[in-house]
C-alpha cells in the first residue's frame, strides 16, 4: 500500500520509505520521524506498507523472509518512479539485496546505515532492540558487517515491535531508557542505536535518560540515519550522471 508524506514536486528527490511488515501504523511512525528534519523539504517521501499477506511484525529470520516474499512483486513495478529506496526494518533484511538486484538506484537498509553512522560518531555503540530473539540475530548481523569489535552490546526491552504502541508510551520509555543506561554504564557505549523502526521518534526520550548520567552519548534514530545517508547517495548518483551527460 502506498501513501505520501509530502507534496510532489518535479525538482524534489523522490524517496520510497518501505515498511516490509503489514502494520501501517509502523510505517506512519517511521515517516513522522522524518518530517521535522531540515532537509525533508528537499524530498518527496512516499510510504509503502507490505500487503496483508506479510507478517504484522518482524521478529525472526522466518518473518524477514516471509515479509520480503510478500513485498517484492509489489515493489518491482515502482522502481522507475523513485530515486532511492529506504527499507525500514532494523535487520539484514533480504529485501535490501532483492531490490538491489533489480535496480542500480540506491537501496539502503536502516540497520546498515545506522551502524555505519554509529562508528563515525563514537568508539563503541550499543543497540536497544525489541524482543529477546533479536539479540542473537543482531549479534550475527554485526559480525557479518565486521563491526563486532565496535559493538558494546545489544539489549532487548522485551516488548515486541507490534506491542510498542499497545504497551503504553510510559512503559516503553522506561524500558528503553533503562536499556540505554545499562549499555552506557556497564558496557561503556558512547553511541546508542534505536534498533527498530517502531522506535523511530523516541530518540529524545533516550537522549534525556543518558544526559541525566552526565555522559556524552550520541543517540541514533535508525530511520533518520538511513534517510540522510540515502539522500547523500542519491545526490552523488545524480551528479555522476550529469557529468557523464
Amino acid at each position: 500500500m502506498l501513501a505520501s508524506t509530502s507534496l510532489p514536486s518535479s525538482t524534489q528527490t523522490k524517496i520510497l520509505l518501505i515498511n516490509p511488515n503489514s502494520t501501517t501504523s509502523m510505517t506512519s511512525a517511521a515517516a513522522k520521524a522524518l518530517i521535522g528534519l531540515e532537509n525533508f523539504s528537499s524530498s518527496q517521501v512516499d510510504q509503502f506498507t507490505a500487503p496483508s499477506a506479510a507478517p504484522a511484525e518482524i521478529t525472526s529470520f522466518t518473518t524477514e523472509i516471509l515479509s520480503a516474499a510478500a513485498s517484492i512483486h509489489n515493489l518491482i513495478p515502482l522502481l522507475q518512479q523513485y530515486d532511492g529506496f529506504l527499507v525500514a526494518c532494523f535487520s539484514e533484511h533480504p529485501l535490501v539485496e532483492m531490490l538491489r538486484e533489480h535496480t542500480d538506484k540506491p537501496v539502503v537498509g536502516i540497520m546498515e546505515a545506522s551502524l555505519v553512522h554509529a562508528t563515525i560518531l563514537g568508539h563503541r555503540f550499543g543497540i536497544v532492540t525489541t524482543n529477546k530473539e533479536w539479540e542473537l540475530l543482531l549479534a550475527k548481523s554485526v559480525r557479518n558487517m565486521a563491526l563486532d569489535r565496535r559493538c558494546g552490546g545489544i539489549k532487548a526491552i522485551n516488548i515486541s515491535p507490534a506491542s510498542l504502541e499497545l504497551a503504553g508510551q510510559d512503559i516503553v520509555n522506561v524500558a528503553m531508557s533503562k536499556a540505554a543506561i545499562e549499555l552506557v554504564e556497564k558496557n561503556g557505549c558512547d553511541v546508542i542505536v534505536l534498533g527498530c523502526a517502531g522506535m523511530s521518534g523516541l530518540e529524545s526520550t533516550v537522549q534525556q535518560a543518558v544526559i541525566t548520567m552526565g555522559s556524552k552519548v550520541a543517540v541514533i534514530d535508525a530511520v533518520v540515519a538511513g534517510y540522510e545517508i540515502l539522500l547523500g547517495l542519491v545526490a552523488v548518483q545524480k551528479r555522476g550522471r550529469q557529468q557523464v551527460m
